[in-house]
């Protein structure tokens, strides 16, 4: 669960596509069984001829006392086009009291090059993936900057990518589903029409080697639903929702959007 739940939050920022070049911070709350179990800050700055996010997320709640997890992920690069080209890709944090470290950078063309990884793989009971399927990759946050684009350009969620973490190999497809109504009981203030996307995550490589790897293949389907939360603001998910195999289904709400200081 712990992946999926750092998945949503880097999808989080699939739709953020600033009106203006000023970069914006969204906070998100997540629950399971009616419990909160994480809190996550997106900082992003999409527009312009180079962009950055960061994700920093915290666990709370009962999640917080039976897995302990705090984590800033960051990635820096340049546009081509609507593609991304990740140069630096960072995450600091601990999950249950170990440490948890990537070190990941990207050369001319485009083959990411690992410089530390703590715990390693091996270490993590997680199998190595071959060089030679790493071609064409881009990280979770590079790969979500590129869906920004093409949301702003066709307002539609069409996109395919593979992504790469160091540690496991994720293809994701979205697609768009409609338009609906917000409902009043997401949050107050919160009104008018949002788009209704899927994005489907399905493991290719990189699994733990004492996982049912048939079941971890199963794909993971998140719906999530865009608009404005306010008027000068981008459009941001305001709420996301998947199954999980351990918590049932997790939901995260969007709890504020601001400025980011500069």
């Amino acid at each position: 669960m712990r992946y999926h739940i750092l998945l949503l939050a880097a999808l989080a920022l699939a739709i953020a596509t600033p009106a203006r070049a000023t970069p914006w911070t969204a906070t998100y709350e997540f629950h399971a069984a009616g419990l909160r179990v994480l809190e996550a800050e997106f900082t992003f700055d999409v527009d312009g001829p180079q962009y950055r996010l960061e994700v920093h997320s915290r666990s709370r709640g009962l999640f917080n006392v039976f897995a302990r997890n705090e984590q800033t992920t960051t990635v820096s690069g340049r546009w081509e086009g609507d593609t991304p080209r990740p140069e630096r890709y960072r995450v600091r944090g601990s999950f249950r009291g170990q440490s948890r470290i990537v070190e990941m950078d990207f050369a001319p063309d485009g083959m990411p090059r690992l410089g530390a990884l703590e715990p390693s793989n091996a270490a993590d009971m997680r199998e190595e993936i071959p060089r030679e399927n790493l071609a064409g990759t881009i990280d979770a946050l590079s790969a979500v900057a590129q869906l920004s684009r093409i949301v702003a350009r066709t307002e539609r969620c069409e996109a395919d990518a593979r992504m790469y973490d160091a540690r496991r190999l994720t293809r994701v497809l979205a697609r768009t589903i409609g338009t609906e109504a917000v409902p009043a009981d997401w949050r107050e203030g919160l009104r008018g029409m949002a788009l209704r996307c899927e994005v489907e995550s399905v493991l290719l490589a990189g699994w733990r080697t004492d996982q049912d790897i048939e079941r971890a293949r199963q794909p993971v389907v998140t719906t999530v639903w865009i608009a404005r939360p306010v008027a000068e603001a981008p459009p941001v998910p305001l709420r996301l929702e998947l199954a999980t195999r351990w918590w049932g289904r997790l939901h995260g709400v969007l709890t504020k959007i601001e400025r980011a200081a500069p």
